[in-house]
């Protein structure tokens, strides 16, 4: 009777993060098909792309647990400054970009907002997402992204050098550093072996 319990609440787990799973697909597909339409001038002026909850890393980072949304007005902007200027398509897949982040620090106040890594890259630089806790949107309080652009590895990676990381997955960071010692002007910039001692020691949440 144990061993039949047992199995049917791994049965009910498998199935529960199955849901989960297909819920951020369904998100990150409309999202997709959302930022098409932005692509190609049919989406509707004022539109605001919903991004699903923060994953269980950004909730033990210090995220709220409240809906994670983007202008597409601020998309716009944010994609046509003249430091970071890319195309709207480079963020296609931005739903499970955040749900697998790279990193996340403080920005300012770590209760007020934060900057996530993500896996989406220009050029072999990493997007930064900067989202602002308790932002009243149309009527309903939000977590709201208000940065959104490529940032050179080494920046970030010195962020971690400055003790604001709150979350770093080690194994893809490590991945970037080995890749990163390949570019002399980074490594001039940055001790990357500081660096890997920090990620070693630091505990994640």
């Amino acid at each position: 009777k144990d061993i039949h319990n047992n199995l049917l609440h791994i049965c009910c787990l498998s199935n529960i993060n199955d849901m989960v799973t297909d819920s951020i697909k369904e998100i990150n597909d409309r999202f997709n098909e959302e930022l098409s339409k932005q692509i190609d001038g049919t989406l509707p002026k004022g539109h605001i792309y919903r991004l699903g909850k923060p994953c269980e890393i950004l909730l033990k980072t210090g995220f709220q647990d409240l809906p994670i949304e983007l202008s597409s007005t601020r998309l716009e902007e944010k994609s046509r400054q003249n430091n970071h200027p890319y195309e709207i398509s480079e963020i296609r897949n931005l739903v499970i970009a955040l749900n697998d982040p790279l990193a996340v620090f403080i920005y300012g106040d770590k209760e007020k907002s934060q900057n996530v890594i993500v896996g989406l890259s220009k050029d072999n630089k990493k997007f930064v997402i900067g989202i602002f806790f308790n932002q009243l949107i149309k009527g309903n309080v939000v977590s709201s992204v208000r940065g959104l652009f490529y940032k050179n590895n080494s920046e970030w990676l010195n962020w971690i050098v400055q003790g604001k990381a709150l979350y770093l997955n080690k194994k893809k960071i490590q991945i970037l550093i080995d890749q990163q010692r390949t570019n002399l002007a980074d490594v001039a910039y940055l001790d990357l072996n500081l660096v890997e001692s920090l990620i070693e020691d630091f505990v994640n949440p």
